[in-house]
């Protein structure tokens, strides 16, 4: 799902902040998935979604984001945002078959001057 997972640093780091939810899914001493999202007041970031590529199709990616969501419907959070690539076409269907919508687009956000899709799934 991601083409760019994250080193372990930059999700170590990512974790220790206080407002970040994150999930991993293992086997044995294998992380077959993790999921990442930064919560503020009202609303999450999704950070980072990754399912490692031999186990993807198998309904991991949805179990992250499902527990997210319920994470987020008990601290009381109504939106969940994300950016997304513009070519990074499997994500988009995933994310809108998890309901997200397209609200806007961030010219030139990644470093290669790729726009990226800014969508919104409202939980509550």
């Amino acid at each position: 799902m991601y083409a760019s997972p994250w080193n372990k640093t930059k999700f170590i780091d990512s974790i220790n902040n206080k407002q970040t939810l994150a999930s991993l899914i293992v086997t044995g001493d294998k992380v077959l998935g993790y999921m990442v999202a930064l919560r503020s007041v009202d609303s999450a970031d999704l950070l980072n979604i990754c399912v490692h590529p031999d186990y993807q199709h198998r309904g991991l990616g949805r179990a992250l984001f499902n527990y997210l969501v319920q994470q987020l419907q008990l601290l009381g959070i109504n939106d969940i945002f994300i950016e997304v690539r513009q070519s990074n076409h499997s994500a988009l269907l995933f994310y809108q078959t998890m309901g997200f919508e397209a609200i806007d687009i961030r010219k030139k956000y990644y470093s290669n001057l790729e726009d990226a899709k800014i969508l919104r799934l409202q939980i509550m």
